[in-house]
């Protein structure tokens, strides 16, 4: 068994316990939740009509687009679903398998699929499945972690269950989604080095500090500087898209 498979008991343990601190984290008046809204910003979904994300957890992405009635969100745990639920009542949230989706050919035109596939045992099986139920000419974004990332290469290090994660490239991304039928696919690389991410982490970072203007005049001009200095190969997030063939 490759050194980075993690069997799915462990992941669902792992991820089964709502985060409302991870939550506050992404959305709060802080300045790493701006570069989230940002991240999510690029997909290009925040206009969809039917919109599905597989792997809501707490939903803060659904928030960042936008939440609205019509959206539903997938997650395997009924505790964040629960949380994600009191938190955005206008959208449908429901537990199911990523890999056996409950919905009927063409019922979407928009799929969000963000820091899943390097969780799951059949990578493809979750993008094929995403494909299916979109409408022809709907549109698939999947956001993963880049294993070109020195953050992302010691996150994997230091937690088993994210170290699938080192599977996850841009021509790897790239292939999943044109081997599910997907046309114009592009994989573009983003946040060159988060510095946010950290000192603004709820368990390690500055606090209500994080939140002030200046804080945030900080952090900004420092990532405008990285996203000079950092090679994009070795920026921390792919954002993939494609299209359904009409």
């Amino acid at each position: 068994m490759p050194f980075y498979a993690t069997d799915r008991d462990t992941q669902l343990a792992y991820w089964d316990r709502a985060d409302a601190d991870h939550y506050e984290w992404q959305t709060g008046p802080t300045y790493f939740a701006e570069t989230e809204r940002d991240l999510v910003g690029m997909t290009g979904l925040g206009s969809a009509q039917r919109l599905l994300e597989i792997g809501c957890g707490e939903g803060a992405n659904l928030f960042h687009l936008g939440a609205r009635k019509g959206w539903v969100g997938i997650d395997f745990s009924v505790a964040k679903l629960a949380f994600a639920r009191g938190r955005m009542p206008g959208v449908r949230v429901t537990a199911a398998d990523a890999t056996r989706l409950p919905f009927a050919d063409a019922s979407f035109d928009a799929v969000l699929i963000r820091d899943v596939l390097h969780h799951v045992g059949d990578r493809q099986a979750v993008v094929d499945e995403a494909a299916r139920v979109l409408l022809p000419g709907g549109t698939l974004a999947a956001v993963e972690p880049n294993r070109g990332s020195p953050l992302i290469v010691a996150q994997a290090m230091l937690v088993k269950e994210e170290r699938a994660v080192l599977r996850s490239t841009a021509r790897l991304i790239g292939r999943e989604l044109a081997d599910a039928g997907l046309t114009q696919v592009k994989v573009t690389y983003a946040q060159p080095l988060p510095m946010a991410r950290i000192a603004q982490h709820p368990k390690i970072g500055l606090g209500a500090l994080a939140a002030t203007t200046g804080a945030k005049r900080v952090l900004s001009v420092a990532e405008r500087l990285s996203a000079r200095l950092v090679p994009r190969k070795h920026w921390m997030y792919l954002v993939a898209g494609g299209v359904k063939p009409q």
